[in-house]
């Protein structure tokens, strides 16, 4: 009977060692050798520093003026060229207008010629930026409803037009976006200037 008594005190004094390495019922912490595992909030955390630093880079090389210009060259560039290749050849251009039964064809080639160059320069040179992306953005939306009618033709010619069709709806949101970050920049800094500090960066 001593010997058993012994034993069963033995047993309910020492809790079992599985119990140690589990975290059981016994109340006393896992072994210190068993590594934790990762948890979801950790490695939400670790992605969230790794692209907050991505975004601080994107944003360090995006403010670059060199790199804003290269991007506004690109959005402008089939202007530049559809501009200058009407202006070589002009009768080439009353002819495409022609072709869309566009009245005055000469006045609407030279109309468009005008757009695409004048438009272009005012959104690279910085001077009058948000007027010439709004001239730029009013005269793609018009011209796409004329050239680019899908829902008048037949497949499979209907396939290639659409696509041009919400292309040029791209363009005319790109440049709605330059006007409107131009317009941002220029009346948050006066606000700025006007209370002593910039609210913007250059």
């Amino acid at each position: 009977m001593t010997i058993g008594y012994l034993l069963v005190d033995r047993a309910v004094t020492q809790p079992a060692q599985h119990a140690i390495d589990c975290g059981g019922p016994s109340g006393l912490a896992p072994s210190a050798t068993r590594p934790a595992a990762a948890t979801p909030t950790s490695s939400a955390s670790r992605w969230t520093r790794w692209v907050d630093r991505f975004a601080r880079a994107i944003y360090g090389v995006a403010t670059v003026p060199a790199i804003r210009f290269i991007a506004l060259l690109g959005l402008c560039a089939a202007y530049l060229q559809g501009g200058l290749v009407k202006l070589v050849d002009f009768g080439g251009a009353v002819t495409e207008a022609q072709h869309f039964g566009l009245p005055f064809a000469p006045a609407i080639a030279g109309a468009t010629i005008v757009t695409e160059l004048v438009g272009s320069a005012l959104v690279l040179s910085g001077v009058y930026r948000w007027l010439g992306a709004l001239w730029i953005a009013g005269f793609t939306l018009i011209a796409t409803f004329v050239a680019n009618r899908f829902w008048e033709i037949p497949q499979p010619d209907r396939f290639m037009v659409e696509n041009a069709f919400f292309e040029h709806l791209g363009l005319v949101g790109a440049f709605l976006l330059v006007a409107w970050y131009d317009l941002q920049h220029k009346y948050s800094r006066q606000i700025g200037e006007r209370n002593g500090r910039p609210l913007v960066r250059d």
